[in-house]
């Protein structure tokens, strides 16, 4: 297949500091962006994430936003209890970000988008006025997520009927007031756990990840209450899990001894679900959870009246310990950006990893439904890696790449795209009749 879309994501303070019409004209010129879409509900983390400063910003070094923002004018009759929250920085608030995007893509004949991304609630407005709807952990713990502990996260509990009113009002407000072809999402669901490394020196092994996942959410009301109205034995499910829970972090004498004679046996992680029933219906529950949620985003942008893609951003390498299966949850999506950003390993090695991924997705996918393999433009990546990941996405029957991300894309970087497009063949232009001598 080509890779007809070629995507990139801007940021508010990118569109302020640099231009719409500057950014875009960048992108397109070197690396043949066609599409381009806004982080429009963006999370709390410094930008540029890995890279100490922007390396073509010309009016900050580095930008650290505030948490769980919308950058569009939200309609305030979509919402219910929860609505989104608007920056109050000066430079910021009172504009209509999504707009200014599309209203300079438009005048580039490309294609627009929204991202809802991993978090959506303040976490302090969260835990002070909210902490009803957030996870919570088979000890009674509110859940964070995988990221910086400096941010302090708070995740909603996707079973919560409010959460899910307010999560599907977001994807119905960008879908009826803007003029987008998708709205795109890697919204972190359910908490994954987290493993303590295990004992050997390569790290922890599959059965002691999957272990930690005993440890994430969730717990609240709302799953007991949806647990039991599918006839799950809540008590067991509970009473089995905090026992996996204990053993994952040792807590006690008892588990520390049983978590010693395992670490030294022969245990694997069918073992670990053959002996714990109640522990995989847990997880059979979250999946029915998520592809459930799935559905109902799909509704909502069909409902819309206008034909608007719901395109997944994944963001885990073992999507499932978080209560996603691509083969449930991808009958619901019209579109996957697969979020591997391995370039920035710099190596050939990475190059496969990405390309790995890409096959998980697409083999999840339909023939009608994209795939968009990411390609990782920030420190570290080099044209090499990217040239090679351009090859990885033409191998993987990919249609479309995305750039993550262009603050901190370098124009070497960006070139490479382009390069690599024409070098492995990606779009339609290159499968023509050799010119006549």
């Amino acid at each position: 297949m080509a890779l007809n879309e070629i995507a990139a994501s801007l940021y508010a303070w990118d569109l302020h500091d640099e231009g719409i019409d500057h950014a875009l004209d960048v992108l397109a010129s070197r690396a043949e962006v066609n599409s381009a879409y806004l982080v429009g509900l963006m999370h709390k983390e410094k930008r540029p994430l890995h890279a100490r400063f922007y390396p073509h910003n010309p009016v900050r070094r580095y930008y650290t936003p505030e948490d769980s923002r919308a950058y569009w004018l939200p309609d305030p009759s979509k919402y219910g209890r929860i609505r989104p929250m608007t920056s109050e920085r000066d430079f910021l608030k009172g504009t209509d970000w999504l707009q200014v995007l599309i209203d300079g893509a438009r005048a580039r004949g490309m294609r627009t988008g929204c991202e809802i991304s991993h978090t959506v609630i303040d976490a302090v407005l969260a835990r002070e006025s909210y902490q009803d709807v957030l996870q919570r952990d088979v000890f009674g713990n509110v859940v964070g997520a995988f990221e910086a502990v400096e941010a302090q996260r708070a995740l909603p509990c996707l079973n919560n009927p409010d959460i899910r009113e307010y999560l599907v009002a977001l994807f119905a407000d960008i879908a009826t007031n803007y003029d987008v072809d998708y709205v795109q999402t890697c919204l972190v669901m359910f908490g994954a756990g987290r493993d303590d490394g295990g004992t050997h020196a390569f790290g922890p092994s599959a059965w002691q990840q999957l272990l930690s996942v005993a440890t994430g959410g969730c717990f609240c009301t709302s799953c007991e209450s949806k647990a039991r109205a599918e006839d799950l034995d809540w008590t067991a499910m509970v009473s089995e899990i905090r026992h996996l829970a204990n053993l994952s972090k040792r807590i006690g004498l008892d588990s520390l001894h049983e978590r010693q004679l395992l670490d030294d046996a022969n245990y694997g992680e069918s073992t670990l679900l053959i002996e714990n029933e109640a522990f995989m219906a847990w997880l059979h529950f979250r999946k029915r959870s998520i592809t459930e949620l799935f559905a109902r985003v799909k509704e909502a942008l069909s409902g819309s009246g206008r034909d608007v893609e719901f395109r997944y951003n994944t963001y885990m390498a073992s999507p499932e310990r978080a209560g996603l299966d691509f083969k449930s949850a991808f009958v619901h999506v019209d579109s996957v950006r697969e979020s591997d950003y391995s370039d920035q390993l710099g190596t050939p090695e990475g190059v496969a990893i990405k390309r790995a991924k890409l096959m998980k997705c697409r083999r999840a996918l339909n023939e009608d439904q994209k795939l968009i393999a990411a390609l990782g433009v920030r420190p570290n990546a080099t044209p090499e890696t990217l040239r090679g990941s351009v090859k990885a996405a033409v191998d993987s029957g990919c249609d479309g790449l995305s750039l993550g991300h262009y603050d901190g894309a370098t124009m070497e970087r960006l070139d490479a795209v382009r390069e690599g497009l024409r070098e492995w063949e990606g779009q339609e232009r290159d499968w023509q009749p050799r010119p006549a001598t």
